[in-house]
């Protein structure tokens, strides 16, 4: 298991600048606020429901929610709402229209999701993203499993078509960022 608070700390860096987040909490102040005590959430999350991974030196960090597991069940919906509700206040509106968008987009059929990869920005550029995604990848490889991700940010379309990954669908959230939801196939 990867250390929880470097991995916080590598996502919530990764993400600052992000279309979705920047949506959800507009001032980058704020933004760099909320996102470490938000990243802290989703990642106990994800623990639960897969893996989290990262490299050796913390660069990058990957959650994936394995086979069975992507879709979150209704209490731990309701447990985490109030402590969202905390992070991100007002925001909290149109962080739950993102959360509801992606939810209505998520495959129904078994899969590995990747629903949080993120490089530490001054790692950028040197391969720790794709490293860090290749071994969860692994994962699902050795189950012959297929892996879905969604993005909001354009400039990761390459990184991800170079690692296997196949645009399936898009869509825009009201008055928010466009996503990109990407499969790749079971190897």
């Amino acid at each position: 298991m990867a250390d929880l608070d470097t991995v916080v700390a590598a996502l919530a860096d990764a993400f600052q600048n992000e279309p979705a987040f920047s949506y959800i909490v507009p001032r980058a102040e704020k933004r760099r606020a909320a996102l470490p005590r938000a990243f802290r959430i989703i990642v106990g999350e994800d623990i639960k429901a897969g893996r989290v991974m990262m490299t050796a030196g913390g660069e990058a960090a990957t959650a994936w929610r394995v086979p069975g597991r992507v879709h979150e069940s209704r209490l731990d919906e309701a447990r985490t709402l109030l402590p969202f509700i905390r992070i991100f206040g007002t925001a909290s509106l149109r962080a739950l229209k993102v959360s509801n968008m992606i939810k209505a987009h998520l495959p129904g059929e078994d899969c590995w999701y990747l629903h949080m990869a993120g490089c530490h920005s001054g790692n950028q550029g040197k391969g720790f993203g794709g490293a860090a995604i290749r071994a969860g990848l692994a994962c699902a490889d050795a189950e012959r499993s297929k892996a879905y991700l969604e993005t909001a940010d354009p400039k990761n379309l390459p990184i991800y078509r170079a690692l296997g990954f196949e645009i399936v669908h898009t869509w825009q959230v009201p008055a928010g960022p466009q996503f990109w939801g990407m499969m790749r196939a079971a190897r």
